[in-house]
């Protein structure tokens, strides 16, 4: 008799999956930056991604006893390497910090968010092919700007406010071979930019309306990206005493999102409110109003190219994974953005120069528990792609976190869970611009593999 199983583990991680997605993704987070181009950029979703400084296209796990599995969706090519159900879901605590020179002022913000959450299976695990599917956020728009000054004798107060963002949800398929892998995301990339600025006059002899103007645009289609992973055998050194070989390998990895064309639909509306007792906003009079409008958002294409140099203990035990060194670079060329066919000065060409370090002190080993933590460290350096003041935004974030295993080690067959954390500390903007943002992002992933599916024999 044959039966055909799904584990607790797995249901419990799928209802809990399915309330994550309730989440909206577009959380609040005020940062000015945020009013041009998409928002903020989210460069590095995935956890292990951010407490390596962002190293993604060369990065691949699930090879060794000690690591687990994660699903590494910023490069497809990573699925052929799936070998079993994988389910990973993180939140970030942000915190950022605001430093005006002109007009002088410092102002503080903290938001808990929900970042991503995918699902990764093998489809044949002889073969080398898996696919991967989930959502996760591009881009951030939050922003409240007040700025007071004075017109034709009478005080004036502009508010701008903006909200949204970008999301993808995607699924994927990725096959390997002995050395290369290959994989395509694709996927249906959907987001709105909400902004309105209010005007209002400060008299005390004339009672203005206060005025306001905004938009509200709609975007979304369907997007491409394809990657690949090579692997090279540097140097091998086997141990006869033990009967376990050394493995020093190098693996190269890239990706290509392509450039985008997103539909859109705007609303915009100008018109006088007046506000209520409890703050509500009540229209007098509309001015404007057009709805409907269609156009065209262009995303410009994005590239990335890596190295991973590790190492590797492998014995009748299985594979084991004792450090590795990543470098990578990421180029987007902004410049090419357009919104609803007008280009947007305040963006520049963006770059990304990356470096992140893995360590597992004593990976083989299952007496002491800290030393089969797998530590992460990182530096990520690089000019953002808002340029708002003309000066260029330079960006920097140093990196921290660490996979904590979570599993028996005799049940490593069907199941393994590992708690991803990072702590990034960023700064975006140097002495030549009028306003820097500091920053710090704590993130708490989950990792949980599983076989799903169990067909079982017994009389």
């Amino acid at each position: 008799m044959r039966l055909v199983s799904i584990t607790t583990s797995s249901r419990v991680a799928l209802m809990v999956g399915l309330s994550i997605i309730s989440f909206q993704l577009t959380a609040q987070v005020n940062s000015p930056f945020s009013r041009y181009g998409i928002g903020n950029l989210i460069a590095s979703p995935h956890v292990i991604s951010s407490s390596l400084g962002g190293i993604q296209a060369a990065y691949a796990d699930g090879f060794s006893n000690n690591v687990g599995q994660s699903i590494n969706f910023s490069n497809p090519a990573t699925y052929g390497s799936l070998y079993m159900t994988s389910y990973d879901l993180a939140l970030m605590l942000d915190s950022r910090k605001l430093v005006s020179n002109n007009p002088s002022g410092t102002y503080k913000s903290v938001n808990l968010i929900p970042a991503y959450v995918a699902i990764g299976m093998p489809i044949k695990r002889s073969k080398g092919i898996g696919f991967a599917f989930g959502l996760k956020p591009i881009s951030r728009i939050n922003y409240s700007i007040i700025n007071n000054g004075r017109t034709a004798g009478d005080s004036l107060q502009t508010v701008y406010e903006g909200s949204g963002g970008l999301n993808q949800a995607f699924i994927g398929i990725g096959k390997r071979w002995k050395k290369l892998s290959i994989g395509l995301n694709t996927g249906y990339t959907f987001g709105r930019k909400e902004i309105s600025t209010k005007l209002t006059f400060i008299n005390d002899t004339v009672n203005y309306f206060k005025s306001n103007s905004s938009s509200l645009t709609n975007y979304g289609n369907t997007f491409f990206q394809l990657g690949a992973q090579y692997e090279l055998t540097i140097f091998k050194k086997e141990n006869k005493s033990n009967k376990s070989t050394e493995n020093y390998l190098l693996r190269l990895g890239a990706t290509a999102s392509f450039q985008q064309s997103l539909n859109a639909t705007q609303n915009v509306a100008k018109e006088t409110f007046v506000l209520g007792s409890a703050g509500n906003y009540f229209a007098v009079d509309t001015v404007e109003r057009t709805n409907n409008i269609k156009g065209t958002v262009v995303l410009p294409a994005t590239y990335e190219f890596g190295a991973v140099f590790h190492k590797t203990n492998s014995s009748n035990r299985g594979v084991y994974e004792l450090w590795s060194l990543g470098v990578e670079y990421t180029s987007t060329q902004w410049t090419k953005y357009r919104f609803y066919n007008q280009a947007d000065a305040s963006l520049n060409n963006s770059w990304n120069a990356k470096l992140g370090f893995q360590i597992n002190p004593n990976a083989l080993t299952a007496t002491n528990y800290l030393s089969n933590v797998s530590y992460r460290f990182g530096v990520n350096i690089g000019k953002d792609y808002i340029n708002a003041d003309g000066n260029s935004l330079k960006s920097t974030t140093v990196s921290f976190g660490a996979g904590f295993p979570i599993r028996k080690w005799r049940a490593y067959e069907t199941q393994y869970t590992a708690v991803q954390t990072a702590i990034q500390f960023g700064k975006r903007g140097s002495s030549k611009n009028n306003i820097t943002e500091n920053f710090i992002q704590i993130s708490l992933g989950f990792s949980l593999n599983d076989s799903w599916f169990i067909k079982r024999k017994y009389d």
